[in-house]
């Protein structure tokens, strides 16, 4: 019986140990107040959303937030991405901040710059923002060309890959910077 009780112990014990914890939420900005503006609760909150431009299937938005019982306001990126299918229709935004943005401009510039060196192996790069859209670029030694990209999270299992070339990675930096004018 002790034999019994001593198994059950440590095999429930292994299990509570081999547990995974979850990984740490991310938190947008905070304000004054200690939540972002869409976070909060018991007010009015207006929206706006000015169309900045089009890259690819991605809507590049200005959007501000205005709690209307203060007037405090935040001003971020958004990036609206649109798919239909047979039986599903969404959208989806994502937000990038000013700070983020300006880091993103200058990681897709430092590519564009890598892009124009010669290159003799296979090389890859990525910036992933807070929100999860990963920015990236892959050289490929059979195609003796760059790749770029960008992937959208869209659900667990699932991700949209946006492929562009070298010459549209230069519209996107520049729809990036008047966005980044905008805010």
């Amino acid at each position: 019986m002790k034999r019994i009780i001593i198994v059950i112990s440590f095999v429930s014990s292994a299990w509570a140990a081999a547990q995974i914890t979850p990984p740490p939420i991310q938190r947008s900005t905070l304000t004054s107040r200690g939540l972002t503006i869409n976070s909060r609760k018991g007010t009015l909150i207006e929206k706006k959303i000015i169309n900045v431009g089009k890259f690819k299937n991605l809507n590049i938005q200005k959007i501000v937030s205005k709690d209307t019982s203060d007037n405090s306001s935040e001003t971020f990126l958004g990036m609206m991405y649109e798919y239909e299918t047979f039986d599903e229709i969404s959208k989806r935004t994502l937000r990038i901040d000013k700070n983020e943005l300006g880091k993103l401009i200058q990681a897709l510039q430092t590519v564009e710059q890598k892009e124009n060196e010669k290159s003799n192996q296979e090389t890859k790069y990525k910036f992933v923002t807070m929100s999860a859209i990963e920015f990236g670029s892959v050289y490929r030694e059979k195609l003796s060309s760059w790749v770029n990209y960008i992937k959208i999270p869209s659900s667990h299992y699932n991700q949209n890959l946006l492929e562009f070339s070298k010459e549209e990675l230069k519209e996107l930096i520049g729809i990036l910077k008047k966005a980044e004018q905008e805010l």
